[in-house]
C-alpha cells in the first residue's frame, strides 16, 4: 500500500481499518499517495450509509468505536509460533457457527466477520484445486498492536459482551520472553498490558519432537515473564495439538513452573481431531473473564477518630 492517511486518528496505513468507514481508501478525502492528494470520487447520496468498520481484524481507532456500548473482554492469546493460536481461534469461530454457545452466551454478531472469513476459507472443501489446510502463519511485524478478532456474545440473561481475540505472531512472545524491553516485542507487551486473560498455548506436537528440549524452555520463559505481570488475571495454560503425549518429565517440568509463577492457572488439552476440545480451550478463559472479580474494600481513614471526618483526596498529614 503505497499512501498515507493525513487523520492522525487513522492508522490505516498501519494494516487497520479505516477511522471513518471506507472500505477503499481512495475514496477518503484524508487518503494520500506518495503522488498527490486523492479526493474523494462522489459525494455520498442521502440514502448512503457508513458503519465505523470495515470487516477487517480492528485495531486501536476501531476500539474507541466498541468499547463505549459496554463491556468488552480481551484475552490474550500466547505462544511460540506454529503453537495453534490461530487453529484454535478459527476452530472457535466455526463451532460459533453451528450453533454452540461459548461460556453459555450465544453469537450475536462481529464486526470482523472478513478477518474471521478469510482464515475458515483456508480450513474449507470451496476449491476443488486446493484441499482443506491449517490457517497461514500469522505474518511477523514490529506493529503497535495485534490484529484483534471479535464477537459479539449474549448469554442467558440477555448480558452482552464484547469478545476480542489477539492474533499475533508467535515471535512476538518468543522475543519478549527472553528481553521483556525488545523493541521488536511492542505488541507483546501492549497484549499482556491490557488483555483481561490469557491463553498461553504449548505445542505438544514440538514437545514430543526431535526439538522438545528447546519447546520446554520456551514455554518456561513465557511463563516465567508474564507470572510477573499477570496480577491474578484468569490464565489458561493450553496443552495444544493434544494427540501428541509429551514425556511425563517435560509435562511436569511445566506443570511446576505453571504452579510456581502463575498458582491459580488451569488447564486444558485441545487438538483439532476434536472441535469440542478447542471450544473448551477457549471457553475456560472467557468464562472465568466475564464477571469481572470484585475490587478490595475501600479503607478511608478517619480524622481524630471522627466518623464524619472521613478523609477524601490526597494523603492526610499528620
Amino acid at each position: 500500500m503505497k499512501g498515507r492517511c493525513s487523520n492522525s486518528q487513522c492508522f490505516v496505513h498501519d494494516g487497520e481499518a479505516c477511522a471513518l468507514g471506507h472500505l477503499r481508501h481512495a475514496e477518503c478525502s484524508s487518503w494520500t499517495t506518495t503522488e498527490s492528494k486523492v479526493e474523494a470520487t462522489a459525494s455520498p447520496s442521502v440514502t448512503s450509509a457508513r458503519v465505523p468498520w470495515s470487516g477487517s481484524a480492528l485495531g486501536l481507532a476501531d476500539l474507541s468505536n466498541l468499547v463505549s456500548r459496554g463491556r468488552s473482554i480481551l484475552v490474550g492469546m500466547l505462544g511460540a509460533h506454529d503453537a495453534g493460536k490461530t487453529t484454535l481461534l478459527v476452530g472457535n469461530y466455526l463451532q460459533l457457527l453451528r450453533g454452540r454457545t461459548l461460556a453459555e452466551a450465544r453469537f450475536a454478531g462481529s464486526r470482523t466477520l472478513g478477518a474471521w472469513e478469510s482464515l475458515a476459507a483456508w480450513t474449507r472443501f470451496d476449491d476443488a484445486a486446493r484441499p482443506p489446510s491449517f490457517p497461514p502463519h500469522t505474518p511477523r511485524g514490529t506493529s503497535r498492536v495485534p490484529g484483534l478478532l471479535h464477537l459479539a456474545l449474549r448469554d442467558p440473561k440477555e448480558d452482552l459482551r464484547d469478545l476480542l481475540l489477539t492474533d499475533a505472531p508467535g515471535e512476538w512472545f518468543t522475543r519478549w520472553s527472553i528481553q521483556e524491553d525488545a523493541p521488536d516485542a511492542e505488541g507483546a507487551r501492549w497484549i499482556v498490558r491490557h488483555a483481561d486473560a490469557f491463553m498461553v498455548l504449548a505445542d505438544s506436537a514440538r514437545l514430543s519432537g526431535p526439538t522438545r528440549g528447546q519447546a520446554r524452555n520456551e514455554v518456561r520463559q513465557l511463563l516465567e515473564r508474564l507470572g510477573n505481570h499477570v496480577d491474578g488475571r484468569p490464565t489458561v495454560l493450553v496443552w495444544s495439538k493434544a494427540d501428541h503425549k509429551p514425556g511425563e518429565v517435560i509435562r511436569e517440568a511445566l506443570r511446576r513452573a505453571l504452579d510456581e509463577h502463575i498458582p491459580h492457572a488451569t488447564q486444558v488439552e485441545c487438538s483439532t481431531e476434536s472441535g469440542e476440545s478447542l471450544a473448551t480451550a477457549l471457553d475456560a478463559a472467557v468464562r472465568d473473564a466475564w464477571t469481572p472479580a470484585r475490587a478490595s474494600p475501600v479503607l478511608e481513614p478517619v480524622l481524630q477518630h471522627q466518623p464524619f471526618a472521613v478523609f477524601r483526596g490526597t494523603r492526610a498529614h499528620s
